[in-house]
C-alpha cells in the first residue's frame, strides 16, 4: 500500500509538472505570436493539433495555424488524404455551432409554414435581397416553424423598418407581406419598446454572424446565406 501511495503521489506531481511545462509553453507560443501580429487578441484560442505538430489558431471563427515556436504561420485548409476529410472545415463546423437553448426566443417572433414541426432560427434584414429569397425557399419547404431574429445592417433604412415590424400588431404577418409583396406595415408607436432589435444586434456580433441570411439549426448547424432547400434539408438529416 505504501509503494502504491508513493506512485500515486509520482505520477500526480509528475502531472503537475508537464501541465506546467505546457502551459508556459503555450504562453511562450502566444508571446511570439503577438510580436509578429500587433493586433493578435488575448482572447484567441490555441490548441495542439494531433496532425503534423502544428497548433490551431482561433481568432474568431477565422482558423489558421503555427508551429510550436510561433516561427511560421499558415493561412489555409488541410486535408486528411487518408479521409478525404477537410480538416479546416470540420473543426470551423464545430467551433460555430450554438447550443439551440440559449436563443432568446423573446427577441425573435415566429413564422409557421404548413404544420409548422421542423424549426430554424435565422438572422435577417428586411432590406436584405437573399434574405427575400430565402423566405420564398423556406415557404416552399413547408412544415417549418421560422424564428427570426431581427438585424437591421443592410440599409440607412433597416433599423426604422425592423422596428415597425417589430411594433406590428402581428409581427408574422407584417413580415411576410413586406418580404411577400413590399407592403410596408404602419409606422411604429413612439411608446413601443423595441430594445429586442439592439440585443439582436449584440447577439448576432457575440455570434459572429457577418451575413444575413445566418440560420441556425436545432442540431447546432449554422449556414450563411440563401442556400437552396436540398442543403436546408441536409441539415434536417434529409439526404
Amino acid at each position: 500500500m505504501k509503494l502504491r501511495s508513493i506512485l500515486v503521489a509520482l505520477a500526480l506531481v509528475a502531472g503537475s509538472m508537464l501541465a506546467a511545462a505546457n502551459a508556459e509553453d503555450m504562453a511562450q507560443l502566444r508571446q511570439a505570436l503577438s510580436r509578429v501580429l500587433p493586433n493578435f487578441p488575448a482572447s484567441a484560442r490555441i490548441v495542439k493539433t494531433p496532425y503534423a505538430g502544428l497548433y490551431e489558431v482561433d481568432v474568431g471563427g477565422h482558423l489558421f495555424y503555427t508551429d510550436a515556436k510561433g516561427a511560421f504561420l499558415f493561412a489555409g485548409e488541410i486535408l486528411d488524404t487518408r479521409t478525404g476529410t477537410n480538416v479546416t472545415k470540420a473543426r470551423v463546423a464545430e467551433l460555430e455551432r450554438v447550443d439551440w437553448k440559449t436563443f432568446p426566443m423573446k427577441d425573435a417572433f415566429t413564422v409557421v409554414y404548413g404544420a409548422g414541426k421542423r424549426q430554424l432560427v435565422v438572422f435577417e434584414d428586411p432590406y436584405c435581397p437573399y434574405c427575400h429569397q430565402l423566405e420564398q425557399t423556406l415557404k416552399k419547404m413547408g412544415n417549418m416553424s421560422v424564428h427570426v431574429f431581427l438585424l437591421p445592417v443592410i440599409s440607412p433604412n433597416s433599423p426604422a423598418k425592423a422596428r415597425d415590424i417589430w411594433c406590428a400588431a402581428d409581427r408574422s404577418r407584417a413580415w411576410q407581406a413586406w418580404m411577400d409583396d413590399q407592403k410596408s406595415p404602419p409606422a411604429a408607436p413612439s411608446k413601443c419598446d423595441s430594445s429586442a432589435i439592439k440585443a439582436n444586434l449584440a447577439l448576432g456580433q457575440q455570434l459572429g454572424v457577418q451575413s444575413t441570411p445566418t440560420m441556425f439549426m436545432p442540431n447546432g448547424d449554422r449556414i450563411s446565406g440563401a442556400v437552396d432547400a436540398a442543403e436546408i434539408e441536409k441539415h434536417f438529416g434529409v439526404k
